[in-house]
């Protein structure tokens, strides 16, 4: 039917297991990139992810941001107890975004996501928060 608009499956974003700045900049484009007409998810998979600096999860956050101020989503598939977990989990980033145990948790999610109510319903801290790890200027 001419007026539904089709939606393709959540394409994978395999990201190398040494995340450095430059890596991590790279993923982001890539990411970035993934999002062609009709994909709404894309999916992170950091489950490899042996080394993870500051930097680079400011860049994945771009990376988030980005999709979401276009209604879209970015799954990040990251293993409990590895080290970008740790750090996600310390910088307090991971309850705000949309974070799976494994790459198959993160294909087979069901529910629908709506980052623009999802994102005006976040307490103005954790709004503070997630740009402060961005890197991003505090809004007033």
């Amino acid at each position: 039917m001419p007026n539904q608009q089709t939606c393709a499956p959540p394409v994978i974003v395999t990201l190398p297991a040494q995340l450095d700045a430059a890596a991590a900049e790279q993923a982001a484009d890539q990411i970035t990139a993934a999002f062609t007409p009709g994909v709404r998810v894309v999916i992170a998979d950091l489950t490899a992810a042996a080394c993870c600096d500051r930097s680079a999860i400011r860049n994945l956050l771009k990376a988030h941001r980005k999709a979401t101020a276009r209604g879209r989503q970015v799954r990040f598939a990251i293993r409990p107890g590895g080290p970008l977990h740790q750090i996600t989990g310390f910088a307090g980033t991971h309850p705000l975004l949309a974070v799976y145990p494994t790459l198959q948790h993160a294909l087979t999610a069901g529910h629908q996501y709506h980052s623009a109510t999802a994102a005006s319903r976040r307490p103005r801290s954790a709004r503070r928060h997630l740009r402060r790890a961005a890197g991003l200027p505090l809004q007033r």
